[in-house]
């Protein structure tokens, strides 16, 4: 199935209503509204006959390591898997900040309108975003945060757990609604749910710091991932003519500023080897998650953000 691009004129269409795009996101429209109107989108979505239920979406987010730090002797486990399904060679983060980057990979803006930094934010966010979307189209999601105390849990840190590397209890969907906030759960729940075959729509998975090479050095990470990735892939998730598609990101680059950042794409339905100069952000990746999740309308930036076609067969 070939998503048609939904093309924003002067509003930006989000779950719930109609949001004016920040400066940002007006830039990155402009300059992306030409290759979206040239033809249309070629995501493929493993949806083709299948409910959007049936499709499920990874995102693992690293922290703070730019591209030539990863690829390829970095994290040489992660880069070989990048290698074997698909690499963003020209991906750049949006803004140095951890939070900022999190909060574009969900709601397409660093919403500084909230005070967000990288630290955290002032007050709780309204804009739109993945995790409202999900719940208006009656999809599943979760995330799985390493070293959260237990399900639902708000506070700032507890551990190796930041909060600031959670995006979504900054968002009022889930600030307000305990119920939500229980979609929040230890990542020990993951290797059970993977299991018995329970993973939701979208999941969103957070390695603690020591893991996603933020306080842990970076063959840390890369062992952590070596650990845990390969029993998805085995996965019926992610078996051939499966609707599994995986992203594995980074926040930023070296020592937390904006820059280059490896990502990379992965599933049955990616093309193999595939390496694509095209230059993303992270709303590339928010629109091509929603959109292979069937979503017709995208928060902030990802409105006028191509979707990442390029990897997909």
């Amino acid at each position: 199935m070939k998503i048609t691009p939904f093309l924003p004129l002067i509003l930006v269409t989000v779950c719930g209503g109609f949001q004016r795009p920040s400066a940002h996101a007006q830039t990155i429209g402009q300059t992306q509204l030409a290759s979206l109107s040239a033809a249309p989108s070629a995501v493929t979505s493993a949806r083709d006959n299948a409910p959007a239920s049936s499709v499920h979406i990874i995102l693992i987010i690293e922290e703070n390591h730019s591209f030539s730090t990863v690829y390829p002797r970095g994290m040489p486990w992660l880069s070989a898997l990048g290698d074997t399904y698909g690499i963003a060679t020209n991906y750049f983060s949006d803004e140095a900040g951890s939070l900022l980057d999190y909060l574009w990979l969900s709601s397409g803006s660093g919403e500084h309108a909230f005070g967000c930094g990288g630290w955290g934010c002032t007050n709780t966010i309204t804009s739109a975003n993945i995790f409202r979307c999900l719940d208006q189209a009656g999809l599943s999601w979760k995330v799985y945060a390493e070293s959260l105390p237990y399900a639902g849990y708000m506070g700032t840190q507890s551990g190796e757990y930041v909060k600031r590397h959670n995006p979504a209890p900054w968002y009022s969907d889930i600030a307000n609604r305990p119920a939500k906030q229980k979609n929040m759960v230890p990542f020990t729940e993951f290797a059970g749910d993977l299991a018995g075959h329970r993973l939701p729509n979208y999941s969103l998975i957070i390695p603690n710091l020591l893991h996603d090479a933020h306080n842990g050095t970076m063959a840390m990470a890369d062992a952590w991932l070596k650990k845990q990735i390969p029993p998805v892939l085995r996965s019926p998730y992610f078996e051939a003519g499966s609707a599994g598609v995986m992203f594995i990101t980074f926040d930023n680059g070296d020592g937390d500023n904006q820059g280059q950042v490896f990502t990379a794409v992965i599933g049955a339905n990616v093309i193999s080897h595939a390496k694509v100069d095209k230059a993303f952000r992270h709303e590339n990746t928010l629109r091509t998650m929603m959109e292979l999740l069937g979503m017709k309308h995208f928060p902030g930036a990802s409105g006028t953000a191509a979707p990442m076609s390029e990897f997909f067969k």
